[in-house]
Order: C-alpha cells, then sequence, then structure tokens
C-alpha cells in the first residue's frame, strides 16, 4: 500500500513543527484522541517450523470452548475492548469509540488473511500487507508507525500477534493508563520494558530509524530515560510463541 505524503506547513522548519505537535499533543484532552491497535502478524516464524499463528488453540467464546487459530483469537479479543465497559466513563473519559485496528500480515498473507473473514465481516478492520517482512520486524514496526502518521491517529498501541497469553484486561490497563497520564504506555515483564506499548504521535518519526529485527525496545527504553513512559507490570506479555515446543508447553499449562 503506497502511503500519500504528509502535508508540512511550509511557515515551520521541521524542529519547530515537532515540537508544535508535541505541545498540541499534549495538551489535547485524552477524550478527543484517537488511538490505532496495531497487531503484528507479517513473520515468517521460522523456528516453529510451520505457520504458527494458524495453529488452533482453545478460545473461550459466547457459545463455551471451542478452537481458533492463534491470530483470529488474538483479534478477536481486541475486537472485544470496544464492546466492553473499560471504566473509562469513571476515568472521565469516553470509550474507545476513537479506536481503530490494524493487522499487519506478510510471509504468510495467503493463508493468515481468510482465517480473519468472520471477524472482519462483524466488526470492519484494517489489514496491511508488508512486502518487506523479509528484513525483519522493523520494517513492520515502520509501516505501522507511518500508517498512523498519515491517517492523524495521535498515539498507536502495538501488539505482537504471538503473544498468546495476554487478556483484554491487560490491554484495559494499558488505555486506562494512556487516558489518565496521556504519557506513552509500556509492559513490564522479565525486568525489562515491552510491547504491547502505546506511543504518542510524537515519538512515531523515531520508528523510521529501525532496522532488522528490531523492534520498539530501544525507543520504550529512550522514552523512560525521558521520563515520558509509565511502566505496568504484565506478566503475560512475556509468553509468547517461537517454536512448536513453547506452543506444546503453554497449551499443557492451560489444561
Amino acid at each position: 500500500m503506497t502511503l500519500p505524503p504528509a502535508q508540512k506547513s511550509a511557515a515551520l522548519t521541521s524542529t519547530e513543527q515537532t515540537s508544535t505537535e508535541q505541545t498540541l499533543a499534549e495538551q489535547a484532552p485524552c477524550s478527543s484522541k484517537r488511538l490505532l491497535i496495531v497487531v503484528l502478524a507479517a513473520g515468517e516464524s521460522q523456528r516453529f517450523e510451520g505457520v504458527k499463528l494458524a495453529q488452533l488453540i482453545p478460545s473461550l467464546s459466547a457459545t463455551g470452548i471451542s478452537e481458533h487459530a492463534i491470530i483470529s483469537t488474538h483479534v478477536e479479543r481486541v475486537q472485544q475492548l470496544y464492546c466492553q465497559d473499560l471504566d473509562l466513563e469513571r476515568q472521565e473519559t469516553p470509550s474507545l469509540q476513537h479506536a481503530s485496528l490494524l493487522v499487519i500480515l506478510g510471509a504468510h498473507q495467503p493463508i493468515l488473511q481468510p482465517l480473519l473473514a468472520e471477524l472482519h465481516s462483524r466488526q470492519p478492520f484494517d489489514i496491511l500487507v508488508n512486502p518487506q517482512w523479509q528484513t525483519g520486524l522493523a520494517s513492520s514496526v515502520s509501516l505501522a508507525a507511518s500508517y498512523a502518521k498519515e491517517q492523524g491517529f495521535d498515539a498507536m498501541l502495538l501488539t505482537l500477534a504471538d503473544q498468546v497469553a495476554l487478556s483484554a484486561e491487560d490491554y484495559r490497563q494499558l488505555i486506562l493508563m494512556w487516558h489518565k497520564t496521556g504519557k506513552e504506555v509500556a509492559a513490564h515483564y522479565l525486568d525489562d520494558l515491552g510491547v504491547p506499548a502505546i506511543f504518542n504521535a510524537s515519538t512515531l518519526p523515531l520508528f523510521t530509524h529501525l532496522s532488522g529485527d528490531r523492534g520498539a525496545k530501544s525507543i520504550l527504553k529512550q522514552q523512560a530515560q525521558q521520563g515520558a513512559l509509565v511502566a505496568i507490570t504484565l506478566p503475560s506479555a512475556a509468553i509468547d510463541i517461537d517454536t512448536q515446543a513453547d506452543l506444546a508447553s503453554w497449551l499443557a499449562l492451560k489444561e
């Protein structure tokens, strides 16, 4: 997908414009901000030796427990945020009516996209295919940041599709903290910062400098050092699936 060039005011230098945008973003009440939730699912999952995100896992639905692909289970969990009472009103902020969902596919797009068809028909969301998925995670993160910036979102929540243990409650905590503080928010697990995390629009240009398999961790650490980030302990974020042994171990724990 080719994104339209961003329109910039000729009356401002790039430094002045960034400073102005950041100030306006900080002054805007969270009630008027638009959040883009991005599920990253473009990787080849080479260590898994198969299409990892197409593997079936138990999923709790209105009709009971059934099996669904990892990717559709995660996307549905994010969609549930739109239907749940996040207690945002008690935080003097509105519901997630200003949030949108984006899924980034790549290596296994022909297999994974059909698995999302039913969810998309019930509650439409955007899908982008990363043509440079072979170059590593950074290309997907950069694509997501470019999309968020060009579409005028005020913040972007990044999460990995294979973080199978994340719950709607985990996302709720992140979003509530973002609404409350206006700062960037990241999960803290295994003595480190990581995704899922929420980045404000003023930080999105930093993602263009990433390369290879570098994700957002370096940016998270930079923002934390500047006091611009709040960390939330989310032990469940530490569980992701890299190998078939990882999946078997996690499924055994759920039994």
